[in-house]
């Protein structure tokens, strides 16, 4: 159960981070994110947003599943899983945000 709320609030705070991103074009928002180095920074913005958006949108069905499906070794999956995930994500987030830098 403990899973599920923490999932929930990273969750959350991913999808949230990720709209503001996206919407506000706060690139400094991301991390080692430096000006002089970027061309193009309303895309680097739309794209590391929509991978914080994906992860947080991760964990939040994650820890539906892990609220649905509630055993003993849950927990230990869900966050296992995640971790999974969001490693994947962040690999993928940087390959293609190599395609915003000069």
């Amino acid at each position: 159960m403990a899973a599920t709320v923490v999932l929930s609030i990273i969750g959350t705070l991913f999808a949230f981070m990720g709209f503001i991103i996206i919407k506000f074009r706060l690139a400094r928002l991301i991390a080692g994110y430096d000006p002089n180095l970027v061309k193009n920074r309303a895309g680097l913005s739309t794209w590391m947003g929509k991978c914080a958006i994906g992860t947080g949108l991760s964990a939040l069905v994650i820890a539906l599943m892990n609220y649905l499906f509630l055993s003993t070794k849950s927990d230990l999956f869900s966050f296992v899983a995640f971790m999974v995930l969001s490693m994947i994500s962040g690999v993928v987030a940087l390959a293609r945000a190599q395609k915003y830098y000069k």
